[in-house]
């Protein structure tokens, strides 16, 4: 499956009334709820796959 869209302008916010996963990731019609570490982990994945294709 493949998700291609110019019109996607994700969204990062907190939802401090959720303390088991507080960071919300809004993109394309979707809310993905991740606690810190999992955000931490993807962002330092997307930035090892960018730094892939820069070479």
């Amino acid at each position: 499956m493949k998700l291609t869209t110019d019109a996607c302008d994700p969204r990062i916010t907190t939802d401090t009334r959720s303390p088991r996963r507080p960071i919300l990731l809004r993109f394309a019609g979707l809310v993905l709820a991740m606690t810190p570490t999992e955000a931490r982990t993807l962002a330092d994945r997307l930035h090892d796959a960018a730094e892939e294709t820069d070479q």
